[in-house]
């Protein structure tokens, strides 16, 4: 394997490690279409290597005592089961599935996510930026929180993501969590669930030394470099300039599955 080649991966998994932690969104959504648009790595594999750089930035992330001051522990391992459970059973689908497929849902949730960051969830009035405040979670909200959290562990075992684009809006809508609460309890339990879709592939031998191992290792850094930035750097310009590139990726994504359809 060429060494550029591996460097070029490194980096790019640092930027998504940055992006992910200031987010909690993972790095799945920046890191699959990078791999298989940029590097040609084959979707199975690519969904495997981005689930474990996944895990990587998580453990950063909790390390950053700043960031593991906002985390709310409790609710994340109520979380964790339907989270992990459905991580499980999405990478197993994946395995089962064919590359257009998967490639066609990623391509929508890419666009559900560009426009989830570029018109984030309005802050409930009064509410604490550095607490763990939120609305009482009575029964209808923890029914409806379990559903979407299973939800998000399954999209993250079938594409290849942490499920942060779905836990985080989950957490500031239905619980109402201050925005910086959802964003830390996500990357927390993003480790948790992708650390079950990533065995799942490694059971399948879908998992390859590379891309796996410069993407944790970027995504270890970056994630570490995303957390100390959390607190001095204003997010807006970054959701815009996020949502631009997921934009572009998805409509990459897109046309490369209509090409074939689209030839003469």
């Amino acid at each position: 394997m060429a060494p550029g080649l591996i460097i070029s991966l490194f980096v790019g998994a640092v930027v998504a490690g940055i992006v992910a932690a200031l987010l909690g969104i993972g790095g799945g959504v920046l890191l699959v279409p990078m791999m298989t648009l940029v590097f040609h790595v084959p979707l199975h594999n690519a969904l495997g290597s981005s689930l474990v750089a996944a895990v990587a930035g998580s453990n950063a992330a909790a390390l950053w005592p700043d960031k593991r001051r906002l985390m709310d522990i409790r609710l994340c391992w109520q979380l964790a089961m339907a989270t992990t459970f459905g991580a499980t059973l999405g990478a197993v689908v994946a395995l089962a599935s064919k590359p257009a497929i998967i490639e066609a849902v990623f391509a929508l949730v890419l666009l559900y996510t560009a426009y989830r960051i570029a018109r984030p969830p309005k802050t409930p009035a009064g509410e604490l930026v550095e607490g763990k405040e939120g609305a009482p979670p009575g029964r209808l909200r923890r029914a409806a929180l379990g559903l979407v959290a299973l939800f998000a562990g399954a999209s993250s075992g079938l594409l290849g993501i942490g499920g942060g684009i779905i836990i985080v809006p989950a957490l500031n809508l239905i619980l109402h969590k201050p925005f910086k609460v959802s964003t830390a309890t996500s990357n927390l339990l993003i480790g948790l669930t992708a650390l079950t879709g990533a065995f799942t592939y490694f059971w399948r031998g879908a998992l390859l030394a590379v891309p796996t191992l410069p993407l944790a290792g970027g995504a270890f850094i970056g994630a570490l470099l995303g957390s100390a930035l959390d607190k001095r750097l204003s997010s807006q310009v970054l959701r815009w300039g996020m949502a631009a590139l997921l934009l572009y990726s998805a409509i990459e994504m897109g046309s490369h599955l209509l090409v074939p359809y689209l030839a003469p």
